[in-house]
């Protein structure tokens, strides 16, 4: 086993660092590391490694300075004082655990107080998708916490490649205590579970995606218990979701503008330039609550007649209609939640209503067969009101309805060609937007 142990030496500047290696019991070698004078107000180079276990009790406080710093596969850390750490990198192995009553504290490096010359940065964390973290972590970097894959520091231990290779796992809470303490998932997972929770944030205190779904936020629910996932493609670019499920399982959740979804977006002018990648294991059905901000809207966007829509294919879009009780905030009870993350209904975003949103036919078929019974006016169900009247050739009014549900059949009518007049307002305020045309019924439609 072996122990690296970072200690201050009495000489001004000077850190010496002692490694232990036993074999068998029999045998030791010492090799002493003198890390000189001009990297000492830098601390570049530094590193403190531990892989033991080690207790902070109650009311102590333990701190790490060095550039790295390394916990190794047999640490076993009890904290329930403080552990502070200004580390540029700090890399936990699979099967390092943590947990106590106290809290780790996660500093900018550039406040050093034993390298004043280290420099203002990210701190960059690699998880290795190891333990999950059953501590306090506060997050008072304001130059964010970076999940990044850091190399093995010599443990040769079996680390995760891919997406995994740096996924943190949090079991307790972690705090995002300043502004600016941002998490950049950087292409890997932050992932919490059943007791797992994120605290403190805002538009200046976020987890950032980058503009990328190679990394997800991912929450392991116990049950219908909502949870924020307070996502942004950047900085600033707060566009939370929270997500209620019904029964216990996994959800997944990323966002991209449109540019990077890659989904396309029929008049992007009706839309809000945001996208929410959205997967369950397994699926589910969730409440969702989706939050934008007015910055990223189109030209065309309104508030009041948007609603959410989940990518169907190519450029359809279905609409969920849900409400919207706040600026910016749309919501939409009981939306399935698919567990493919690569399936089109994975993928979500808010458009708004308008005349171009409808789809009137001119020909229907209800002859019993299952397929186009009724007059069907798709994206009608956007509109906040609407009514429908229907003549016939020499002007005798032969349906009306004043909330037109989409099934009139024409039952007792003949074929032929009929003329229609409809009306739809965007919402309760709004003028009558008026489209009129022909609808052709016909019983004996052969193919």
């Amino acid at each position: 086993m072996a122990k690296i142990i970072e200690w201050k030496h009495p000489f001004k500047g000077k850190i010496y660092m002692k490694k232990y290696l036993f074999q068998s019991g029999l045998t030791f070698i010492i090799l002493l590391m003198v890390v000189k004078f001009a990297c000492a107000q830098t601390g570049a180079g530094s590193m403190t490694v531990d892989n033991s276990t080690v207790n902070i009790a109650e009311g102590t406080t333990e701190q790490r300075f060095s550039e790295g710093t390394y916990f190794g596969p047999n640490s076993v850390w009890e904290i329930d004082g403080t552990l502070e750490i200004y580390s540029k990198n700090i890399w936990i192995a699979p099967g390092a655990t943590f947990s106590g009553t106290g809290k780790i504290i996660i500093y900018n490096p550039g406040r050093n107080p034993f390298y004043p010359d280290m420099g203002m940065s990210a701190t960059r964390i690699d998880g290795n998708n190891g333990n999950f973290i059953n501590l306090f972590i506060d997050h008072r970097n304001d130059n964010n916490l970076l999940i990044d894959d850091v190399g093995d520091p010599g443990f040769g231990s079996s680390n995760p490649i891919g997406i995994q290779s740096a996924t943190l796992n949090i079991g307790n809470t972690i705090n995002l205590a300043v502004d600016r303490a941002d998490i950049i998932l950087n292409g890997h997972n932050l992932a919490f579970n059943k007791s797992g929770k994120i605290s403190n944030y805002n538009q200046d205190r976020m987890i950032v995606t980058s503009n990328s779904i190679l990394g997800h936020v991912v929450k392991d629910y116990a049950g219908s218990d909502g949870f924020v996932f307070p996502v942004g493609i950047a900085e600033g670019d707060y566009t939370p979701v929270t997500l209620t499920p019904v029964a216990p399982g996994k959800l997944f959740v990323s966002v991209q503008d449109f540019k990077g979804a890659n989904k396309t977006v029929p008049n992007p002018a009706l839309g809000m330039d945001r996208v929410w990648h959205i997967y369950g294991a397994p699926s589910l059905t969730a409440n969702m609550i989706l939050q934008h901000n007015a910055t990223t809207n189109g030209i065309l966007f309104k508030d009041g007649s948007a609603a959410v829509a989940r990518y169907i294919n190519e450029t359809k879009w279905g609409i969920l209609k849900g409400t919207n009780p706040s600026l910016g905030v749309h919501a939409k009870n009981n939306v399935a939640i698919v567990a493919d993350m690569a399936a089109n209904g994975g993928y979500f975003t808010k458009l708004s209503v308008s005349g171009s949103s409808l789809y009137i036919p001119n020909l229907y078929t209800p002859n019993g067969d299952g397929v186009n019974e009724t007059f069907e006016i798709r994206g009608l169900e956007l509109f906040a009101e609407n009514d429908l009247v229907i003549v016939n050739r020499w002007g005798n009014e032969v349906y009306q309805s004043n909330n037109y549900q989409n099934n009139w059949t024409g039952e007792g009518l003949n074929e032929g060609t009929y003329y229609y007049v409809l009306r739809v307002k965007e919402s309760l305020g709004a003028e009558w937007q008026v489209f009129k045309g022909y609808i052709t019924l016909i019983r004996a439609f052969k193919k």
